[in-house]
């Protein structure tokens, strides 16, 4: 028989548990834990010294849809007490329900982009324009934007130069230059000329000809940080506020998606065959871009990840510029400025020739600006010709009549209104913001603020 096999062997039985002082007072305490847990008084009294009203435990209960109610209703209060307070006559129940109404149908419009103003006829011919100057633009401008706020204005030119003027005193507030005399490299500025800018609440955005993005404070001007990804010149930005998502478009053909939060990249959208020339938002996550001498604009909505094609009538599509939500204008280097909207996939209206034939080559003069009033239906288009031209868009768009000519010797590089329509800012420079094509003699490279005077009629 085998060493190791034993019969008749039963099971080993378990040591009986030693009961000692520390084994009671873990049983006690568990089970006091036991009977904390399980009795509602206890909880309700000792555990919770706050307890939930009534109100809470029933808005948790609330579905999605009476939450709009509830919201809709305090919407409406406020803006019942809003006009009472304009009217200054609680009694006259019948004329505050009039213009709330009015508001909301106005709301609703403009959440669609289908809000229109027509501003047009009661526009004045402008007498009040202001020049701005400084010696830190000493090259061609070629871009500015306006504050959300209408506070600063921002410019930028050839000579890496940025500057923030403060448009009540029509002053310098700060500048940052490139000093050419002693040229060092400095990671927190440009070097090359700077094509495009773009602000918003919180950020002040600008491209350069060798593809870097940097990011600054909009009020103090301070360096944040630089986005680094085109292999060529960054020719237009924008910015969506509610998402803080940067836009950009290049040279290389690209557009580009950038977090400014975690100031990272987030993804490129390919399609353009040619440079893009400009771009500008149409409404949130999605952009219109110009394609250049491809003579295509282009719309993406970036969250379907589609895009739309626009087809032109020719010459290089250089610059665009929202109306609405739903249409935009553009320039071409054929003189043609166009008039678009997202469900056709032609012009809705071309006008040709639209600055003048150019003396010297028998050529139509190249529309290097266009500018439109948001939600309105005035339009301005700049050429070299010496004159903006004021536009008005009749017919839902389909045609557009001109108004009057306002003499503004230069290249006309950028066109932007405040947002309150007061006011238009005009980029001037002695060539073109892309080349020296041209050169107009005797021009100073300088900003025009342009005082608009509505008529109530």
């Amino acid at each position: 028989m085998s060493f190791f096999i034993r019969k008749n062997v039963s099971k080993r039985k378990k040591p009986p548990v030693r009961i000692t002082n520390n084994n009671i007072k873990k049983k006690k305490t568990q089970s006091q834990a036991d009977d904390e847990i399980s009795s509602d008084s206890s909880e309700s009294d000792h555990d919770d010294p706050q307890p939930y009203s009534s109100e809470s435990e029933s808005e948790k209960f609330i579905t999605a849809g009476e939450k709009k109610v509830q919201l809709a209703k305090k919407y409406l209060s406020e803006i019942e007490e809003e006009e009472r307070r304009r009217l200054e006559d609680e009694d006259d129940d019948e004329q505050v329900n009039k213009n709330v109404l009015k508001r909301l149908k106005d709301d609703v419009l403009d959440q669609k982009g289908q809000l229109k103003t027509k501003l047009a006829d009661s526009l004045s011919f402008p007498t009040d324009i202001v020049e701005l100057r400084n010696r830190n633009h000493a090259k061609a401008i070629t871009c500015t934007v306006i504050s959300t706020d209408d506070k600063y204005v921002y410019s930028c030119s050839k000579d890496s130069s940025i500057i923030q003027w403060d448009l009540e005193t029509c002053k310098v507030r700060k500048s940052l230059s490139y000093n050419r005399k002693r040229p060092q490299h400095n990671p927190t500025h440009h070097n090359y000329p700077v094509l495009s800018l773009a602000v918003s609440d919180n950020y002040l955005v600008s491209g350069d000809n060798s593809g870097l993005i940097v990011v600054r404070n909009p009020i103090t001007l301070d360096y944040i940080g630089s986005l680094t990804g085109h292999k060529d010149g960054v020719t237009g930005l924008t910015i969506c506020n509610e998402s803080n998502q940067l836009f950009s478009c290049s040279k290389d053909k690209s557009v580009k998606v950038w977090n400014l939060v975690d100031m990272c990249y987030v993804e490129t959208l390919f399609g353009h065959q040619t440079e893009v020339t400009c771009m500008d938002m149409l409404q949130k996550d999605r952009i219109a871009t110009a394609g250049g001498l491809e003579n295509i604009v282009r719309v993406w909505k970036i969250q379907d990840e589609t895009q739309l094609i626009f087809n032109g009538t020719g010459g290089s599509i250089d610059t665009i510029q929202k109306i609405d939500s739903a249409h935009f204008v553009t320039g071409s280097d054929n003189g043609v400025v166009s008039i678009w909207g997202t469900l056709k996939k032609k012009p809705l209206c071309n006008v040709e020739n639209a600055h003048g034939i150019n003396n010297t080559n028998d050529q139509p003069n190249w529309v290097s600006a266009v500018g439109a009033l948001a939600n309105s239906d005035l339009i301005v288009s700049g050429s070299n010709n010496g004159t903006i031209k004021f536009w008005r868009c009749t017919n839902n768009f389909k045609s557009l009549l001109p108004l009057f000519n306002v003499p503004v010797k230069g290249f006309i590089n950028g066109l932007v209104f405040t947002n309150d329509g007061s006011r238009l800012i005009v980029a001037i420079g002695n060539e073109h913001r892309f080349g020296r094509w041209h050169d107009v003699t005797g021009v100073k490279n300088s900003l025009h603020v342009i005082k608009l005077n509505f008529i109530k009629k």
